[in-house]
């Protein structure tokens, strides 16, 4: 069994030669060779990612950004195959999540620390693993089908899996290891000299968004249309992670 490396498509620009030159100097240096995939922006990720499970590589190893790790998390899902990231720039917010940048990214993966971590999932499709967010106007949402909470205004709600930092956020900290997502509806508040941020949050299993559908971001970096509910897959990615992750 190999590892096999996904490296993003836009990757291939000289910009990053250099900074690629070193990554697969680190990894030959620490005996983490592989078979490499460098894609094209047609390439079809869906069918590398299939047929690698298939063979039972070793490890899938994305190197890249959110949307790419995104993208392939979901294809992941259920397998038993374990998800390495290597993000080439420190504002990755999946990588940042678990613990990894662009540091001790080949360290960690050396390390191989595996741990088992719940999904987020849109509308039975599109997964996530760190956060989705949607901005929206007036909403209507309900929990776990039961209760219904309303806003007034433009909102933001963050359905969050794990953080990828400290985001100030008031209550429990969102854990990928406890079946649940945490939600928060944010708001901001305007009055006389001053503008806050009010903020709820819910622990729960589903979001439905009763007054969509909606535009969702996932990560950080994927957008996903005709989003009308979020629902959490427990313990369903195996994935490495580093020493600093924040769960």
């Amino acid at each position: 069994m190999n590892n096999v490396y996904i490296y993003e498509h836009t990757l291939t620009a000289s910009r990053y030669q250099k900074t690629l030159a070193r990554l697969e100097t680190r990894l030959t240096d620490l005996g983490l060779g592989g078979k490499i995939y460098r894609l094209a922006p047609m390439t079809r990720v869906d069918d590398i990612v299939k047929d690698e499970l298939r063979k039972a590589a070793k490890t899938i190893v994305v190197v890249g950004g959110d949307g790419l790790i995104t993208r392939v998390a979901g294809l992941m899902a259920e397998s038993t195959v374990p998800l390495a990231i290597i993000p080439v720039t420190d504002n990755v917010v999946s990588a940042s999540a678990l613990g990894i940048n662009s540091e001790n990214a080949c360290r960690t993966l050396a390390a191989r620390r595996i741990v088992r971590i719940d999904l987020g999932r849109v509308s039975g499709a599109p997964v996530f693993i760190s956060e989705a967010t949607i901005t929206v106007v007036d909403p209507v949402i309900k929990i776990d089908d039961g209760i219904v909470a309303r806003a007034s205004g433009i909102t933001e709600i963050q359905v969050v899996n794990v953080l990828p930092d400290d985001y100030g956020y008031r209550g429990p900290v969102a854990t990928p290891e406890d079946g649940r997502l945490n939600t928060y509806i944010l708001k901001t508040e305007s009055g006389f000299l001053k503008k806050d941020i009010s903020q709820s949050s819910i622990i729960c299993k589903r979001v439905e968004f009763m007054s969509g559908p909606y535009k969702a971001v996932l990560d950080g970096g994927l957008e996903v249309e005709g989003v009308h509910e979020i629902t959490v897959l427990p313990q369903s990615l195996s994935v490495i992670v580093g020493k600093e992750r924040k769960f």
